[in-house]
């Protein structure tokens, strides 16, 4: 495995290669970014993995700042799993690398562009950079952030990148909390709790499919669980359009804190 940190010597390098892969993280890697590199090396002759904490993604500086860092376990990782290219630019390499004016989809304000006002302007600038220096193939993204990997998909169909996004389903731990690097800040408690909530909403979809049903019942119960949420929708997940019944297309978004922890998941 090559780690690489300058953009242009990044570039250059994959001029010359056709079947590329890339998994941008932010490095942190668990069990889901592992799942997806393995994908990516699976289908692609040649893998990139890059590690780059975006600021300009973060409406919270306090966020940014204890976003959790491993950088040397994430290259033994990567290089367990036999990474080819390992990208690990710093802020400059890929900010200053000069693109081409792109259109930005626009963008409904509902659920996660509500609540973190400048989070998905701050993902499609680093996404526009990063698959200008990268001429991917494809790029693996997972379903956990699927307001995010919805916005992406429209991003570069718009702008006719000839890039595919991978959709890779979320890795969850047992009790069925999907895995994010915030995890780390949780305890056991906390974890049994997300378990509750998952198995809540996934008891919940099965007792109203092809049902018109509300979302009180849900709200109610964290509610007198004294948990905090944002937001609870049902998601028709084809339109990507709020929806009244529990159907095959259908998905229950929600984003709630544990231990002062923000989670998202879709189920």
């Amino acid at each position: 495995m090559k780690i690489i940190k300058k953009s242009k010597e990044i570039h250059d390098l994959f001029k010359s290669f056709n079947h590329i892969g890339f998994v941008p993280t932010m490095g942190n890697l668990h069990k889901g970014h592992v799942s997806l590199i393995k994908q990516s090396l699976k289908e692609n002759k040649n893998t990139i993995v890059s590690i780059f904490v975006n600021p300009k993604q973060f409406n919270n500086k306090k966020d940014l700042k204890k976003y959790p860092k491993s950088q040397n376990s994430d290259i033994k990782v990567c290089k367990q799993l036999g990474v080819n290219y390992l990208f690990i630019p710093n802020y400059n390499e890929v900010y200053e690398w000069k693109t081409k004016k792109y259109k930005y989809p626009k963008i409904v304000n509902f659920m996660e562009h509500q609540f973190r006002k400048g989070h998905f302007k701050g993902v499609l600038m680093v996404i526009e950079k990063l698959l200008n220096i990268i001429p991917a193939k494809r790029i693996y993204l997972g379903e956990k952030d699927y307001q995010q990997l919805t916005i992406i998909k429209d991003f570069i169909k718009i702008n006719k990148i000839k890039s595919s996004v991978v959709a890779c389903k979320t890795v969850r731990d047992r009790g069925g909390l999907a895995l994010s690097s915030r995890n780390k800040f949780l305890k056991t408690i906390n974890k049994n709790t997300a378990a509750r909530v998952y198995k809540l909403i996934k008891e919940y979809k099965k007792n109203y499919k092809n049902k018109k049903f509300g979302l009180k019942n849900l709200m109610k119960w964290f509610e007198k669980n004294k948990l905090k949420f944002d937001y609870i929708e049902n998601i028709n997940i084809k339109k990507f359009k709020r929806e009244g019944k529990v159907t095959k297309n259908s998905r229950i978004f929600i984003a709630y804190y544990l231990n002062n922890i923000r989670l998202i998941d879709n189920i």
